[in-house]
């Protein structure tokens, strides 16, 4: 008699729970093993509001992100964070439960009850790094101008936006348009 198998694969798994992920005919060749006991004791769902998509096998990344000098990085990143952190501010005025933070590189954006946003430059690849009370974190690549996770390409800016007017209920505007 054989033994029960008691792990499964998670693309697997996440196929019979999310029929968009089928559409994806390439998964990574890495799977991650779940312990089946592990999913049948935990009463939320595995998948929550977030979206990823599963793999990227790692082909044409470099072809993609703009290819920028450090300085040119250097630049780009904190214009970019300086005009994000003047948007906040301008948010702060309507807002009086958003207070905001630029310090060398990191902004600290913090929102009601506490959740706080933390966004900052990294030099040594090039990005720009989020971690947000809601999404997670992710990591951003300049592709065509824009800061772009690589995971569902999605624009920071466009991230921030829905976020912040989800949080305070009433729709924003941001001056960096991605």
């Amino acid at each position: 008699m054989s033994r029960p198998r008691t792990l499964t694969s998670i693309s697997s798994l996440l196929s019979r729970r999310v029929p968009a992920i089928r559409q994806f005919s390439q998964l990574s060749k890495r799977h991650v093993l779940v312990s089946r006991r592990m999913i049948r004791s935990n009463p939320r769902p595995i998948i929550s509001s977030r979206s990823y998509v599963i793999a990227t096998d790692g082909t044409n990344i470099e072809n993609l992100i703009d290819q920028v000098s450090d300085s040119q990085y250097s630049r780009i990143a904190n214009d970019y964070l300086e005009t994000l952190s003047d948007d906040m501010e301008e948010l702060c005025e309507d807002f009086p439960q958003i207070d905001v933070e630029l310090t060398q590189g990191v902004m600290t954006l913090t929102v009601a009850d506490g959740k706080t946003y933390v966004i900052n430059k990294q030099p040594p690849n090039k990005q720009i790094w989020l971690s947000s009370p809601y999404s997670g974190p992710k990591r951003y690549d300049l592709i065509g101008g824009k800061w772009v996770t690589l995971r569902d390409n999605t624009g920071l800016t466009d991230l921030l936006r829905q976020e912040l007017q989800e949080e305070l209920g009433q729709e924003i505007t941001l001056s960096m348009q991605q």
